[in-house]
C-alpha cells in the first residue's frame, strides 16, 4: 500500500510539473506572438514601400512638395514634404496646448492627500482616452470650426483648429504619464519636506516637480509621437489641402493622405507604394522617437529637484502659483469631459428611438432612413474579436515580463518593443492588415482582417495596464507561495490572477473601448458603408465610428443620425467605463478584506 501511495504521489507531482511546463510554454508563446506583431507590421509596411524608390529618389520623395499620384498629362509626382511639415506642426502645437493643462492636472492629482480623490478622478480622465477620435473630429467640426468661421477664417478648417482638437485628445495620456512620475517623487520626498516645515504645495513646486522633470520630458516626447499618428480627428478639421502649413490655413498630414487615398489607389501602382512609403516614413519617425525615449530613460540618472529658498518666501510664492495652476487645470480637464459628453448627449438624445437602435439603414442616402443596428452589431463584432486576439497575448506578455524574465535587460527590451508597438499609428496598422491579410492571404475585407489590426493596436494598451497591476501586487504574497513549494504557474493561477482580476478586467474593457472607437484600421480592411447584421467573420460589416464619419462627410442632411450614432458610442463607453471601475473597486475591496 505504501508503494502505491508513493507511486500515486510521484505521478501527481509529475503531472503537475507537466501542466506547469505546458502553462509556462503557453505564456511564453503568447508573449512571443505579441512581440512578433511589431516585426510583422514593420516588415509588411517596408516591403510595400520599397518598390516606389525604384522610380522615385528618396530625396525627391522627402523634400519635394508636389503630390500628383494620377497622370493628367503633366506626369506623376510624389513629394511628401508638405505632409511631413503639417504632421509636425499640428503635433507641436497640440503638445504645447496640452502640456499646460495636462501637467497641471497631474500636479493636482499627485498633490492630493486623499487616495479617494485620485480613485474618483482617474476613471473620468479615462473617459477622455476612450472617446473615439471620430467623435473628437465631429465635435471639432461643429464647435471649433464654427468658432473659427465666426472669427473670420474663411472655411474654419485650419491647422490651429486641428491642434486644439488634438490637444484635448492628448490630455489623458499626459495626465496619466506625468501623474505616475509625480506620485513616485512625492512618495520619496514629501514626508521629509513636511518634517522640515515645508508646506505640501511648496514641496510640490520646489522639490517634487523639479525632481520629476526628466520623466515628464520623456512623457512629452512620447506624447509627440502619439500626436503625429492621429488620423481621423485631424483629418476632419485640418482641411486636407497639400500646402505648407500656416496657422489659420488648411494643410494635410501623412495619416490623412493615407486614409483619404488608399481606397482609390490601384494595388501595385506607384500611388499605392507611395502611400505605403509615406506610412513607412511616419512609422520610422515614431519608432525612432520611442527608441530615443527608451535610451534616455535608461541612460539619464535621476536628479533630485533643488531650489533656492525652499522654505522661504520664494518657495511659498511658487507653491501658491502651482496650486492655482493645478486647480485651474483640473477644472479645465473636467470641463472638457463634461462638455464632450454633455454636448453629444444633449444633441443626440432627441434622435434616439427604438427604430434607430433596432433597424438597418434604408434609403438612397446613407442614414436618411432606418437605423444603425448593423453598425452597433458590427462594432461589437470587431471589438470582441480584437479583445480576444489581442488581450490574451497582452496578458501573457505582462506575466512573462513580471514573473518569468530573470534579466532586467531582457525585460527592458520587451517593454521597449511594447512601447514601440503602442506608438504605431492606427492607420499604419490598417495598411499592414490590408497588405498581409486582405491581399496576401486573400481574406479580403472582412471582420477578421480588421480585428487583427485592432488587436495589434490594443495589445500594448492592455499589456501596460496588466503589467502595472502585476507589479503592484505585494511581492511577499508570491514569495510566500514559492516558499511553501508552489510552482510559479500555481502562484499565478491561485494568487496573482485572482488578486489582479479587477484591474485586468478594467484594462480589457478600456482596451475594448479603444478598439470600439477606432476608425482608421477599418477603412480598407473590413468596414463598409452598407451591410447586414454580421454573421460571418469572413464578411465585411458596418461599424459605428466609420458610420459616423460617412454621415459627417455627407453634410447637414445626415447630422441628426450622426448625433444619434455618436450618442450610442459615447453611451457604450460611459457604461463600460463605469462597470469596469465598479468591478475593479469591488474586487480590490474583497481582496483587501481577505488579506
Amino acid at each position: 500500500m505504501q508503494h502505491v501511495r508513493v507511486a500515486l504521489f510521484s505521478t501527481c507531482v509529475s503531472m503537475r510539473k507537466a501542466v506547469d511546463s505546458i502553462g509556462s510554454f503557453a505564456i511564453a508563446a503568447f508573449a512571443a506572438v505579441a512581440l512578433l506583431s511589431l516585426a510583422f507590421v514593420v516588415y509588411f509596411i517596408v516591403r510595400e514601400a520599397l518598390p516606389l524608390f525604384e522610380t522615385v529618389t528618396v530625396q525627391d520623395f522627402l523634400l519635394e512638395t508636389r503630390w500628383m499620384p494620377v497622370d493628367f498629362g503633366t506626369g506623376t509626382s510624389f513629394g511628401i514634404f508638405n505632409f511631413i511639415a503639417a504632421t509636425v506642426a499640428v503635433s507641436f502645437l497640440a503638445l504645447a496646448f496640452a502640456v499646460l493643462i495636462g501637467i497641471g492636472t497631474a500636479v493636482f492629482l499627485a498633490s492630493s492627500e486623499s487616495h479617494a480623490v485620485r480613485s474618483f478622478a482617474y476613471p473620468f480622465i479615462d473617459l477622455l482616452a476612450g472617446v473615439p477620435s471620430v467623435v473628437y473630429g465631429f465635435v471639432g467640426l461643429l464647435v471649433v470650426v464654427r468658432l473659427f468661421m465666426k472669427a473670420g477664417v474663411t472655411s474654419g478648417l485650419c491647422v490651429l483648429g486641428a491642434a486644439i482638437v488634438l490637444a484635448v485628445m492628448l490630455l489623458p495620456f499626459l495626465i496619466s504619464a506625468c501623474s505616475d512620475s509625480l506620485l513616485s517623487e512625492r512618495n520619496r520626498y514629501l514626508t521629509a519636506a513636511q518634517t522640515l516645515g515645508i508646506s505640501r504645495w511648496s514641496a510640490m513646486a520646489t522639490i517634487i516637480l523639479p525632481a520629476a522633470t526628466r520623466n515628464i520630458l520623456l512623457s512629452l516626447v512620447l506624447a509627440m509621437g502619439r500626436a503625429m499618428g492621429e488620423t481621423m480627428a485631424v483629418m476632419m478639421v485640418i482641411g486636407n489641402a497639400n500646402v505648407f502649413p500656416a496657422l489659420l490655413g488648411k494643410s494635410e498630414t501623412i495619416p490623412a493622405v493615407i486614409a483619404l487615398e488608399m481606397g482609390t489607389a490601384v494595388a501595385g501602382s506607384d500611388h499605392y507604394h507611395a502611400l505605403f512609403a509615406a506610412g513607412m516614413v511616419l512609422m520610422l519617425i515614431l519608432l525612432a522617437i520611442n527608441l530615443l525615449v527608451a535610451f534616455l530613460r535608461n541612460s539619464l540618472a535621476q536628479k533630485s529637484g533643488k531650489a533656492a529658498n525652499i522654505g522661504g518666501h520664494g518657495g511659498k510664492k511658487a507653491g501658491v502659483v502651482v496650486r492655482i495652476w493645478a486647480i485651474v487645470s483640473i477644472a479645465v480637464t473636467f470641463a472638457a469631459i463634461l462638455f464632450l459628453f454633455g454636448y453629444i448627449f444633449w444633441q443626440g438624445a432627441s434622435t434616439i428611438s427604438w427604430e434607430m437602435l433596432t433597424q438597418p439603414p434604408r434609403g438612397m442616402v446613407l442614414g436618411e432612413e432606418g437605423g444603425i443596428a448593423p453598425a452597433i452589431a458590427g462594432s461589437l463584432a470587431f471589438t470582441g474579436c480584437a479583445v480576444v486576439l489581442g488581450g490574451i497575448p497582452a496578458i501573457a506578455c505582462a506575466l512573462f515580463v513580471t514573473f518569468f524574465v530573470r534579466s532586467d535587460r531582457a525585460a527592458g527590451a520587451i517593454r521597449i518593443a511594447m512601447q514601440c508597438m503602442a506608438g504605431i499609428p492606427s492607420i499604419i496598422l490598417g495598411l499592414f492588415a490590408y497588405s498581409f491579410l486582405v491581399r496576401d492571404l486573400g481574406w479580403g475585407r472582412c471582420v477578421l482582417s480588421a480585428s487583427v489590426a485592432l488587436a495589434v493596436m490594443v495589445t500594448p494598451f492592455i499589456e501596460v495596464r496588466a503589467e502595472k497591476a502585476f507589479s503592484e501586487l505585494p511581492k511577499s504574497l508570491v514569495e510566500a507561495s514559492y516558499a511553501l513549494g508552489c510552482s510559479r504557474l500555481h502562484a499565478i493561477r491561485t494568487i496573482v490572477l485572482p488578486a489582479c482580476q479587477g484591474e485586468l478586467v478594467r484594462g480589457i474593457i478600456l482596451g475594448a473601448c479603444y478598439a470600439l472607437g477606432a476608425t482608421a484600421p477599418l477603412l480598407f480592411t473590413g468596414g463598409v458603408a452598407f451591410a447586414g447584421m454580421p454573421t460571418d467573420l469572413m464578411e465585411p460589416a458596418m461599424a459605428l465610428p466609420l458610420h459616423l464619419y460617412l454621415l459627417v462627410a455627407q453634410g447637414a442632411t445626415s447630422l441628426d443620425t450622426a448625433f444619434g450614432t455618436a450618442f450610442v458610442m459615447m453611451a457604450l463607453i460611459l457604461l463600460s467605463n463605469a462597470l469596469a471601475t465598479a468591478y475593479a473597486h469591488a474586487v480590490s475591496r474583497k481582496w483587501r478584506a481577505l488579506r
